[in-house]
């Protein structure tokens, strides 16, 4: 079947490979593809990805693809799907997955039509000017879904720099990644993580000084083991006063200091129920995404009277892992009471049996005014190395402000307080 578009081959083994992934995701998320063929899949593919897609003139067009012709005609005319082409331009992944939204909507459009019009099992013929509608109205839809699908896939490869191990394939997941798009919880999550202009500029990795480590630049001193080759090539008699001064010039050299994990303890308790809880899980990913930078491992655990299930995540994140944490976020409610002295011990107790013996760092974001043992909260944070970081949500407790290496109150909930949470210097 050839194509609507110029200079697209059906034939060729990549469009056929596009075409078929496009399909293979579509049947994932509907669970049936019966009036969509792979010609529709590929053009649809193309239409997204090309910089300037053309359709061919009307008349080399066969009859049978006359629909198709309108259907995507409709779609380049369209506003909503010109802002979509945005992100999708040169993206094969964001292409394909876009594809397939525009084929699942396409396929639920005409079951729609067939089932008013009582046709049963029978494939219906489209009018032109149904066409036109569908396509119109699948612009729409999808725009803000094909929106989120995009920050997804963002957040998915923060941190994935040559040199990170990044193991991503946005579209082996791609059924669970445009269902996670189409989820109102995440979508209000994302909304904030996307105003804040350029969080990888705030996550700087700490350095220490060592005599054998990666040159950052120059300074003034009498470490010999880091003079510059200049002062060596000076007469005997000026090297010697510098060195009696300390005003050689030296490379300044720093390794990257090793961290321990980052662990966020949220609180789920019924009071942090609507704007709380969002702001909350999005702070705890704008955390996992400073883990994913400074090369530390992420652990995260809500609570409310008790703890719950401990989510740790390595160095080295898959896709997979990825998409289980926001569908566990997803699913996380508020609701309960709060035992704040608990949830501490429980994240000593989680870092303690890792073994680590590198500074690590506690986050612990509430609106509880809960009584705490202060006392013996510090001795234990002291015991196994551990700062701890809390954030009160519209709130105040002056127990954890005795106890916590910084204190953070957020009242606006804004981009802006996140910024400051995953400040840690």
């Amino acid at each position: 079947m050839p194509s609507v578009l110029r200079g697209v081959d059906h034939k060729d083994p990549v469009a056929i490979y596009r075409g078929e992934k496009v399909l293979q995701i579509a049947k994932k998320i509907f669970g049936k593809i019966r009036n969509v063929d792979q010609a529709f899949a590929i053009d649809s593919y193309y239409t997204l990805y090309l910089p300037y897609p053309l359709l061919k003139d009307i008349n080399d067009v066969p009859k049978e693809l006359a629909k198709n012709y309108v259907f995507f005609k409709t779609l380049l005319e369209s506003e909503d799907f010109a802002r979509i082409r945005y992100s999708t331009i040169g993206d094969s992944s964001l292409s394909v997955l876009v594809a397939s939204l525009i084929t699942t909507e396409l396929e639920k459009s005409i079951e729609q039509l067939q089932q008013l019009a009582g046709s049963g099992s029978e494939r219906r013929d489209l009018s032109e000017e149904e066409v036109k509608d569908i396509a119109e109205s699948i612009s729409r839809k999808i725009s803000e879904t094909a929106d989120t699908v995009k920050s997804i896939k963002k957040l998915m490869n923060f941190g994935s720099e040559p040199g990170t191990g990044s193991v991503f394939d946005l579209e082996e997941e791609g059924e669970e990644v445009i269902k996670l798009a189409q989820l109102a919880d995440i979508r209000a999550i994302l909304e904030i993580l996307s105003k804040i202009p350029d969080v990888s500029g705030k996550l700087l990795r700490p350095y220490e000084r060592y005599s054998k480590g990666e040159i950052r630049g120059f300074e003034i001193g009498g470490d010999l083991e880091r003079v510059h080759p200049s002062e060596i090539a000076m007469p005997k008699m000026l090297f010697r006063l510098k060195l009696a001064e300390d005003k050689l010039l030296l490379y300044d050299k720093v390794l990257p200091k090793t961290l321990g994990p980052i662990y966020v303890l949220v609180d789920k308790s019924g009071s942090m129920e609507g704007e709380k809880i969002v702001w909350a899980k999005a702070t705890l990913l704008a955390l996992l995404m400073k883990s994913r930078k400074d090369g530390r491992e992420f652990y995260l655990r809500f609570f409310n009277g008790m703890p719950h299930q401990l989510n740790k995540i390595g160095k080295r994140m898959r896709s997979s892992e990825f998409i289980e944490l926001m569908k566990y976020l997803a699913r996380v409610k508020s609701g309960g009471g709060t035992d704040i002295t608990k949830a501490i011990i429980s994240a000593c107790d989680d870092i303690s049996s890792g073994a680590t013996r590198e500074v690590s760092d506690i986050v612990l974001i509430t609106d509880g005014e809960d009584k705490i043992a202060s006392s013996a909260l510090s001795k234990r944070l002291k015991d196994v190395n551990c700062r701890l970081h809390t954030v009160m949500i519209m709130g105040d407790n002056k127990d954890l402000r005795k106890i916590s290496y910084r204190y953070l109150r957020a009242g606006r909930l804004s981009y802006k307080e996140i910024i400051q949470v995953t400040d840690f210097s």
